[in-house]
């Protein structure tokens, strides 16, 4: 089954020596092992004829029948890499980017084509982010394929009739995708009747949404999962006893990752057990207790796991010249020991902030009030612990009210007319 490879594991190792070889970072090939070792996983309930079937049969069981437009972004990364390590075993090689469709090239047609591109690269002169003009090129263009498929290529030839049927059937499953393209649309429209190319705004013609951006539900943990994250450090080893001691304060004390990383010695006052520092977001100094267990995990990690070095920062790299931890240091180790947990991640975040709205949501099931909750999470208002309100789903049953029962007399009003 593995041609040049000896087993399952050889197949995996030369595989994460090629990802180091071609230069990927440490986070890509943790992320890469773990999805391979998911399907080694599933590999072993069942016997494949070769990897590429198995690697088959893995993503139809993990993703079913959802189409590429469906799946969401982590979803997709996954299969890249299952498809990596299968060209891998077939060519020894794997792509540097895989796509899983090709995209379309992008091309303006017509004289509609022409001053989309002029819009686009007069949008350019405001200095646009370049992922914005991006969104305006591929939204413009989509809509020039489409009169372009109705025999309208000039300016004179737009009506309101056509550009209201385009607008109604567009992306009807991404609420959000659409109110950005209706909005890219006016602005082009806007911009023809500013350069004096059409006699009347169009503009005004394409209807307003009432979109609202609803932000996503916060990743949590359960204590199961969370225990089984904690386990994953090999607390015989310095570097386990650093990356313990950091899970534990995310997980018990929801501290944000910026806030571990630059953490003091000085913020720590052992003899009442409480941490006190100014919080790098916020600027406002938080007070917090110091629970036993995560009192001698940074004991344990301070006298028999930090190697000596002059910064102040509790926590440091374990490579010499033992400097303080880089910016998303703290972030890679909770991600890192989350994948090499065997819980099933899902559609969930893995990095430390998932962590702290798991404290969120432990605190909500014991019940404690939401400025408490506040405090404790370093907020600077009530209203950012809001948002933790959606995740408590036990008291959001309670707050369910009985659907009252239709009177019959409803459905016979006026001889029954309207239900016929």
């Amino acid at each position: 089954m593995y041609n040049n490879f000896s087993s399952f594991d050889d197949l995996v190792n030369k595989g994460i020596n090629y990802l180091k070889e071609t230069g990927r970072t440490g986070s890509s090939v943790d992320k890469h092992r773990w999805t391979w070792r998911q399907i080694e996983e599933f590999m072993n309930k069942s016997s494949y004829e070769s990897l590429s079937r198995g690697i088959s049969e893995f993503i139809k069981d993990k993703y079913g029948t959802k189409k590429v437009r469906e799946l969401s972004h982590y979803q997709k990364t996954c299969i890249r890499q299952a498809l990596c390590l299968a060209q891998f075993e077939e060519t020894g090689q794997m792509p540097a980017r895989l796509e899983i469709v090709p995209k379309e090239k992008v091309v303006f047609n017509g004289e509609v084509g022409i001053r989309m591109a002029e819009f686009i690269a007069y949008k350019g002169s405001m200095r646009l982010h370049q992922k914005t003009l991006r969104s305006y090129q591929y939204y413009l263009f989509l809509l020039n394929k489409y009169l372009n498929e109705n025999g309208i290529n000039e300016v004179s030839h737009l009506s309101p009739l056509i550009l209201l049927h385009y607008v109604s059937g567009l992306l009807p499953q991404a609420a959000g995708a659409k109110h950005l393209a209706v909005a890219v649309i006016r602005s082009f429209l806007q911009y023809l009747y500013n350069q004096n190319l059409t006699r009347v705004d169009i503009s005004i013609t394409i209807p307003h949404d009432n979109y609202k951006n609803q932000p996503h539900l916060p990743s949590i943990y359960s204590k199961e999962e969370v225990e089984s994250i904690l386990k994953t450090e090999d607390r015989s080893t310095c570097t386990g006893k650093r990356n313990y001691a950091i899970l534990l304060l995310a997980v018990r004390l929801g501290i944000r990752a910026s806030d571990i990383r630059c953490l003091q010695f000085e913020n720590i006052n052992w003899a009442e057990s409480l941490l006190s520092f100014v919080q790098q977001k916020t600027k406002v100094q938080i007070v917090l207790p110091l629970p036993s267990d995560l009192g001698e995990s940074l004991v344990d990690y301070l006298k028999y796991g930090r190697p000596a070095s002059e910064c102040n920062c509790v926590f440091v790299e374990h490579i010499y010249p033992y400097n303080g931890l880089k910016e998303k240091a703290v972030s890679g180790i909770a991600s890192k020991a989350i994948q090499k947990s065997e819980i099933q991640i899902g559609n969930r975040k893995h990095g430390s902030h998932a962590l702290r709205h798991t404290l969120a949501n432990f605190l909500l099931e014991q019940k404690i009030s939401l400025p408490i909750i506040s405090e404790i999470l370093g907020h600077k208002n009530v209203q950012s612990s809001m948002n933790y309100l959606r995740i408590d789903i036990g008291h959001l049953r309670q707050c369910a009210l009985e659907v009252p029962d239709i009177p019959e007399n409803f459905y016979t009003q006026k001889g029954g007319a309207f239900y016929e």
